[in-house]
């Protein structure tokens, strides 16, 4: 007797179709409302935020001379070991020191970008910056060497981030590249 009433409901619901109209409700409310999809890379681009970790940079002063002084501590904490450092002497003025890196080379298809190297870093010369489009077709080119590295990014790290901004096409010698436009920022909801 108790299952009377809840088997009388239940049949209720299968035959007219209750949790079907449900789900149907939830896709036609998804229809017609307003879309999510960015348009990815042709007119619009993500800015990361500032705390984003994406592709290495090695870091210079205001004067143009390199702040790492081949100390290898990013390497040796390095939970992967793919940082490679080799430090030479140098009294030509290039670092800061009497020290610089020789070779710094980094193998993105190994680093986790948890950060740990940039931490170590005494004099901040080593940052992860906010470049996340890191895909590529082979293995060659996921490793970054120091002059790479040492090139200014394309989103300064002044700029807070965290919104989508419009993207221009931009002729390299490497090809055509997708630049974000920071003139022209807005913030929008994902």
């Amino acid at each position: 007797m108790s299952n009377g009433p809840s088997r009388i409901a239940e049949f209720i619901k299968k035959a007219l179709f209750v949790d079907f109209v449900k789900g149907l409700s939830i896709t036609l409310k998804y229809n017609v409302s307003r879309s999510i999809t960015l348009k990815y890379p042709d007119e619009e681009k993500w800015v990361p935020d500032r705390r984003f970790r994406g592709l290495h940079t090695l870091n210079k002063d205001e004067n143009g001379r390199e702040l790492c002084v081949a100390c290898e501590l990013c390497a040796k904490v390095c939970p992967t070991k793919c940082i490679t450092v080799i430090p030479m002497e140098d009294d030509t003025g290039r670092g800061i020191a009497d020290r610089v890196a020789k070779v710094w080379k980094v193998e993105l298809a190994r680093c986790m970008f948890c950060g740990y190297c940039e931490d170590a870093c005494p004099t901040r010369a080593l940052r992860l910056g906010r470049d996340y489009e890191l895909a590529c077709l082979d293995l060659s080119c996921a490793v970054k060497e120091k002059d790479e590295l040492l090139r200014p990014q394309s989103i300064p790290e002044t700029i807070q981030g965290g919104f989508i901004v419009r993207s221009r096409f931009e002729r390299t010698p490497e090809g055509i590249k997708v630049v974000p436009d920071l003139r022209m920022q807005k913030k929008r909801n994902l």
